[in-house]
């Protein structure tokens, strides 16, 4: 006897679609780039170590930054007149706080870069062309890439070019500093011409916990102050009717005093009219008394 077996098809599994573009996009990009090409003023020919820090601007209307993605590119050319040479470069991506005497100042964009010199009295901790500078904030280094290029002494451009990729995934939870510092050692020379092109970009998301958080304690801080407004209002209220009943009841003392002097003065009044009356009434007697007397001697005589 045979059996019929019926198979079942084995399910399908459809993938689920990216919604774009998406329904909140909390991304934000930032760039910054300096560019000087063929300069003899680029640093100091006489001293052969110089310096670029490039800033990157940090959202300031984001909840806790997030610096998801950051690249950069470094294109550096020199051209010495008929002469080696080799050159040392350390490109290095810097996360700093921003000391509390300036955590007003928001971190911002340098268009054209910040060139400096300095000796190598100011380098301290380490060995090599790569020692550090000691810094009193907190700071990290997110990448850091040493080079060594070598120039031909054939009055032709001599190019160096680092592109990086980084995912350094650090949440900013204050007022911070980044940028890109370029660090270059050569020989010093007379004749030299230099070119630099540096490019930065970086994307920042924002903390979706962090903003809820952070918008919770807004609106907290924001009732914590509607409440005390209201608490000196009902205190400046109350104030006010203390005062204006201080004032009633000086008002109504003063009108008592007022009434007690003007009974006073109209007793004093009648008092003063009686006696002026009894004088007149006396006065009054007192001629009639003559008169008669004066009469009565008139009648004598006669």
């Amino acid at each position: 006897m045979a059996l019929a077996v019926q198979s079942t098809p084995p399910p399908t599994f459809a993938p689920t679609p990216t919604i774009f573009p998406p329904q909140q996009n909390s991304e934000i990009h930032t760039y910054s780039s300096y560019s000087k090409e063929r300069s003899s003023d680029l640093a100091e020919n006489h001293n052969g170590h110089w310096t670029v820090s490039l800033d990157v601007p940090i959202p300031d209307k984001m909840a806790y930054p997030t610096l998801t993605y950051l690249d950069y590119t470094v294109k550096y050319g020199i051209m010495k007149a008929n002469e080696q040479g080799t050159s040392t470069i350390r490109t290095r991506i810097m996360l700093t706080k921003v000391p509390a005497s300036s955590s007003n100042a928001k971190p911002t964009s340098v268009p054209n870069g910040n060139a400096s010199q300095f000796s190598r009295n100011e380098w301290q901790c380490g060995r090599g062309p790569f020692r550090t500078r000691l810094i009193a904030v907190p700071t990290v280094c997110l990448s850091s890439i040493p080079a060594i290029k070598e120039s031909l002494g054939t009055s032709q451009w001599n190019n160096y070019l680092d592109q990086q990729q980084l995912l350094p995934n650090v949440r900013i939870i204050d007022h911070s500093r980044l940028y890109l510092d370029l660090y270059v050692a050569e020989n010093p020379s007379p004749l030299v011409l230099r070119s630099l092109v540096i490019n930065v970009s970086a994307t920042w998301v924002e903390d979706l916990q962090g903003k809820a958080l952070h918008d919770e304690v807004e609106v907290a801080e924001m009732r914590i102050a509607s409440a005390e407004k209201r608490i000196a209002e009902e205190k400046q209220t109350r104030l006010q009717a203390e005062s204006k009943s201080a004032q009633a009841i000086l008002a109504k003392e003063s009108a008592k005093k007022g009434e007690e002097a003007a009974k006073k003065k109209s007793k004093d009044d009648q008092l003063a009219k009686k006696r002026a009356d009894d004088e007149a009434t006396a006065d009054r007697d007192a001629k009639k008394r003559a008169e008669d007397l004066a009469e009565a001697r008139k009648t004598k005589a006669a």
